[in-house]
Formats: C-alpha cells, structure tokens, sequence
C-alpha cells in the first residue's frame, strides 16, 4: 500500500497534480483545513471525484455542525454510503446534550465493487455478569471468535480526539477496512508515469493533512455553533418550499378540536392551519414511500421529490414551533444531512443524535445508524429537562433484565451521562409489540424525547404519526397532542391506543402463540456445524440427506436461504 501524507500547505497542490482516477482512497480530516475557506474545500473536494478511481472510496473527517454541508455537496456527484459516528472523548459546553459524536463519512465513485471489508471489534464482557454485552438471546453458538463485525456507530475504540483530529485507532480501522482486488491499469497516476500495461496491486491512497492525524492528542476543542456560509448554491430542486396561501385557521383548543385531536389527512395541509408559535415540541419520521404517490420511477428524481416534500412540511414545522419549543426528525443518515442543510439556515443546531439500532444485519459495515436531529427556535432559551433523564446505567454492564436486578440488588450501579449517541433503546424486535407498521419506534424513544423538551401539559404534535407511539406517549406522560397521518387504518388504530390509554393507563399486548416446532433453527444450525467438523468444509443439502438425522426439508423450512442455515458451519470451517 503506497499512502502520502501531505501536510497542509501541500494537501490541495497534491490533489492538484494527482492523475485523474488515479487514487484507491482518501482521507481527509477537514478539522485540519483551518481555516477553513469554503472556495478552497470546494476545490479540494472537486479534485478528489475527480482523482478517484471507479471504486474509490472517500472518507471525510469533520463534526456535525457542519459536515451536512460537505455530505449534500458530494452527493450530487459520488455515491453516499455511510456516516459513519465515532463515540469520542465527551463536550461539555453546549446548551444541547453533551457531545461524544465525531463522524467520518464514506462515498464511493461509480457503481463498482464496493471495496471495504466486513472488519470486527473485539467482543465487550459486562462488568458484573461477565457475559457478553450485547444479547445473543440465545444465539451464542454464532459468535465469531474474532469479535463482532462493525456497525456504522463506532463506540469500542478509545475515547479520543476526533473533532479537531483523526485518532491513530480510527485510523487504523479505516485502513483495515480497504480491500481492493487487483486490476488491470495503464500507469498514468502521481506514483509511477511508465505508460505500461500492468496488474496494480498496490493501493494508492492520500490521507491529510498530516497536522489532522495524532496518535495522543486526546483533548478536544469546545464545542462550537459551526457553520459554512455559501458552501451549498441555492437549489431550486429541494428549497422551493411553496408560500401557497394558508388554509381557513382550524377552531380553537375550547372546541376541543385544535389539540389532543388525530387528523386524516394531508401533513401539510393540516399544518397551514395551525397559527404561528403554536406547538411545544414537533416530531416526524417520515416514510420513503413516495413513488405511488408521485408517479416517479427515475431515482434521481425520486429523491428530488422527496427532499422537498420533506422540506414542505419542515417550513411548516419551524413556523408552527414556539420560541422555547424543541424539533426532532428522525431519518437514515443520508436523507438526515439534506434535513439538516434546511434547518440550519431556520433554527438552532442542537444536536445530530445518534439512535444506534440495528436492523436487519446486511452489508459490509451493519446498518445501526438513525440519524435524529435536535433544533431549537431559540439558541439557548428552550425547555430542556435534561436532569430528569440525563443519567444512565453505565455502558458497561449489560442489558439483561436479570443481571440488572441482581447488581441493583448488590448495591451496584453506576451511571453515566446521556450524550448525543443513544445505544440504550433498541427497535422493536417482537411481533407482539408491533401495530402493523413496518417502522414502528419503540415507546421508550419517544418517551425520552417527550421528557426532555416538554412539560406536562405541553403539546406534542407528530404530522406523519403512523400507528401513533409520539400521541399515545403524549398522552401516558400528562402531555396534549396533534398527531396526523393520510392512512385511514393508521388513524384508526392510533385512535383506539389514545382511547385505550385513557381507560387503562396502557396499551395491552396481547401475547401471540406460536406452535412448538419439533426442533430449533439452533438444533439445526448446529447439526450443520457438525457436519461441517465432520467433512472439512461447508455441508451441502446433499450432504445432509445422506448424513443428518433431520430432513432436509426442515432446513428449508426454518432458514430463508442456505447460507443463513450455515453461520455456525462456516464459524466451525473457518476456525
């Protein structure tokens, strides 16, 4: 691997002179450029497209103030991958919540080969049990002994600089992650000027500058209200936000109809009827569904379409907030940078909190990533109650309701501060807890929200509510409502939860029974890993008929693919 390290003075000359795709991969730490001139950033960031090679990877380094800006601007030209948060050392200072999140982001250039590979952090024992703390929930035997494979939230590493720096650890997992496959070139690059046909297998790569890299600055810079005038041009595509006259005022909180009310309807249509500065607290996690709705195949103008209808309801959001109220939208990270070039230039930058929460685990690095923006129509004078849920359970000591009750019991029970990433409320995994909505949140994740930016009898309103966990924990909190939604059954089913609530105090779950199944996807997975030990290699489902005592229909049955039912054999071959 041939990597340069261009310190400041040298980092755009060098960009300059590199051949076009010519680079495996750069790294580059913004928080070095300083200071940072925005015409400049834009040069360096043009030559990096451009040197790039189809399959090069770029990451860039910065802090959320701003980063948004940068993510937006490259979008439009390479493919956006990930944010990448990085847990580092702790900010006080700010009027948000205290910060830990440093990010780096990832694009790629073109539609090749994605050229990074699956890497693990060693796995974490809790301090009192001394299971792992992550649950495996029964799943232990798919442990791969080398640890677990990364997530797009980076909390194991040490806590180190990484705003005004790139820490030695983050660095180096960036560059285990690079897996480029040799290839065929003709060498025209900054590195060697032969002309020769040849096989490169030497990665080539910049990362700088050099002043942003440190392997024991560990102290970081305050915090501070960041922002890059002018980076972004206008965009007639996403902020054509329409000043359509408001519809007829809705009547009054006597009648009953203004607040603790659930609308069907369109968001924003509703919206232009409530008056100005006249919500406590507005949330969303809006839906990427639009095609019905639009008519639109082409993805690129999908996501024009998307972008501003989402910045539609925005501007309705940020009129309707009051001067001490409190904005939350939640998003996958590359739709929550558009939210958040929108809403900087209207509100107050709080906090890019970070909801790490698996889902479905796929892809190179796990997908545990939701972004959740935190604005303010004032920059210091809002409600915040951050000393009713500022304190956790410290992080290391697991999650497992018995090991809670047994080192509460023993008198054990350290906490530490609530900070910008939240890894203490996981999706909803069981059936029993869903109401036929295929992204329900968790009532716990509202329910911090709603704590910490309102006060009993405050109002709460959620324009795209969807089975309604934001009202009905408006509700059980002493809080009032708006919630809408344009699905009739999804207005129902939120109609009968606040009902519900109102009589009982809860929502009931009802238990789903399932039929006992004569074996185990466990039972099963490990026969194949005893297979596997048996013949030296990955069992085929031939190999199962002549060899194991169950059928091989049961595989099929229990496991969506082969490769799913293989995980323990391919620990066991593996090892």
């Amino acid at each position: 691997m041939h990597i340069e390290y261009p310190d400041r003075e040298n980092f755009g000359q060098m960009l300059k002179e590199a051949g076009s795709n010519s680079l495996d991969f750069i790294v580059i730490v913004t928080a070095a450029l300083n200071p940072l001139d925005t015409s400049r950033l834009k040069a360096y960031l043009s030559d990096c497209v451009r040197v790039l090679k189809n399959g090069g990877l770029l990451f860039v380094q910065g802090r959320p103030e701003y980063l948004p800006e940068l993510g937006v601007y490259l979008d439009q030209c390479l493919n956006f991958k990930y944010w990448i948060a990085i847990e580092s050392t702790i900010q006080y200072g700010g009027s948000g919540l205290p910060s830990v999140h440093a990010a780096v982001l990832l694009f790629t250039k073109g539609n090749d080969r994605f050229n990074v590979k699956r890497t693990r952090f060693p796995h974490q024992y809790c301090a009192f049990c001394k299971r792992t703390l992550k649950d495996w929930g029964g799943k232990t035997h798919l442990m791969h002994p080398d640890g677990y494979v990364i997530s797009d939230v980076w909390k194991d590493l040490p806590h180190l600089n990484n705003y005004t720096q790139i820490s030695k650890p983050v660095l180096d997992t960036i560059l285990r992650m690079l897996d480029f496959e040799p290839h065929q070139v003709k060498s025209t690059d900054l590195f060697q000027q032969t002309g020769a046909q040849r096989l490169d297998s030497e990665v080539k790569g910049i990362i700088g500058p050099k002043e942003g890299i440190s392997a024991d600055r560990a102290v970081a810079e305050a915090a501070v209200q960041y922002r890059l005038p002018g980076f972004l041009e206008p965009d007639t595509r996403y902020n054509d936000v329409t000043n359509t006259p408001p519809s007829p005022p809705i009547k009054g909180d006597k009648g009953g109809v203004m607040f603790n009310v659930v609308h069907h309807g369109d968001a924003v249509e509703i919206l232009k009827q409530y008056p100005d500065n006249s919500i406590d607290l507005v949330f969303a996690d809006p839906p990427y569904n639009l095609d019905k709705a639009y008519n639109v195949y082409d993805d690129e103008r999908r996501d024009e379409e998307y972008i501003k209808w989402c910045n539609t309801w925005l501007q309705e959001y940020v009129r309707i907030l009051k001067p001490t109220g409190s904005l939350y939208v939640l998003n996958l990270p590359r739709w929550t940078m558009y939210h958040a070039v929108f809403l900087n230039r209207r509100l107050y930058f709080q906090n890019w909190i970070v909801w790490d929460a698996m889902s479905e685990p796929r892809g190179k690095l796990m997908p545990a990533h939701y972004g959740l923006l935190f604005y303010t129509k004032h920059p210091t004078d809002f409600t915040f109650n951050y000393d009713k849920v500022g304190q956790l359970d410290a992080r290391y000591y697991c999650l497992r309701p018995s090991c809670i009750r047994k080192r509460k019991a023993a008198g054990v029970d350290d906490k530490m501060p609530l900070t910008d990433i939240w890894w203490d409320i996981h999706r909803i995994k069981h059936q029993r807890d869903r109401d036929y909505h295929p992204c329900q949140l968790p009532d716990s994740l509202m329910e911090r929200i709603i704590r910490l930016s309102t006060n009993e009898g405050d109002v709460v309103l959620d324009a795209l509510c969807g089975t309604g966990t934001t009202p009905v924990t408006a509700v059980r909190l002493g809080r009032r409502y708006v919630a809408i939604d344009i699905d009739e059954r999804y207005v129902r089913i939120t109609r009968e939860k606040i009902a519900e609530v109102k009589r009982k105090g809860y929502v009931e779950r009802k238990s789903i029974h399932k039929p006992r199944r004569k074996y185990t996807k466990k039972e099963l997975q490990l026969e194949l890993r005893d297979l596997a030990a048996k013949l030296g290699r990955l069992p085929a489902p031939e190999d199962v008929q002549r060899m194991s005592k169950y059928d091989l229909d049961a595989f099929f049955e229990m496991f969506p693919t082969w490769g799913k039912a293989l995980k323990a054999a391919k620990l066991e071959v593996q090892s």
